[in-house]
């Protein structure tokens, strides 16, 4: 699964619904692909605790954070660094992130509403593998996530086939049509556009 939608991007998944979590952005400009189960984490826009403590559980899985959106960090570098190590594919913040030259440094995957200086505390009084809303939408554990420069989405598990089968016509479709703008041809002829 990771292999096949990692050849895409996250627009071609979004156009095959995926669903876009809104106003996640990637801390890396030139963030490249990463796909994963989630392991999500709920918890106050003031508590780092439960989500480092979601790193035990997330080994070649992605984290996925409900803070309410909050802008007081949940995570930054020293997450960001123990969560490589353990094999963590990449965090996503409905909420604040900070350390970002850390997490850039590391080339650790990381998305976020924001990025803000301040942090919580070590509360531990969140919740780890429940439903979440992130980004507007909601995501069980165990969905899949996908993310890059463009912004982040998620693949609700039982529509995971689907936008599979999706994605590969849309992208044989875009192949087609910059194949004939590349002979010449002008994308509002090829599109049907008077």
């Amino acid at each position: 699964m990771r292999k096949i939608l990692s050849i895409f991007s996250v627009p071609n998944l979004c156009d095959a619904g995926a669903r876009v979590l809104k106003g996640i952005k990637p801390v890396n400009p030139m963030q490249k692909m990463i796909v994963g189960e989630t392991v999500t984490v709920k918890t106050s826009p003031n508590d780092w605790g439960t989500v480092v403590k979601a790193i035990k559980y997330a080994r070649n899985k992605i984290i996925v954070v409900d803070a309410n959106g909050g802008d007081i960090a949940v995570w930054g570098g020293l997450a960001s660094t123990n969560a490589k190590l353990k094999g963590v594919l990449g965090v996503v913040v409905d909420g604040g992130i900070r350390d970002i030259e850390d997490i850039n440094t590391l080339k650790f995957p990381a998305f976020a509403r924001y990025v803000v200086p301040n942090a919580g505390k070590p509360l531990d009084e969140g919740e780890i593998n429940v439903p979440i809303t992130c980004g507007g939408e909601v995501i069980n554990p165990k969905d899949i996530v996908v993310g890059d420069c463009n912004g982040v989405a998620v693949i609700k598990r039982e529509e995971l086939n689907e936008v599979i089968e999706n994605v590969k016509a849309i992208k044989e479709k875009e192949t087609n049509i910059k194949n004939k703008i590349l002979r010449g041809m002008d994308i509002g002829d090829i599109l049907g556009l008077k």
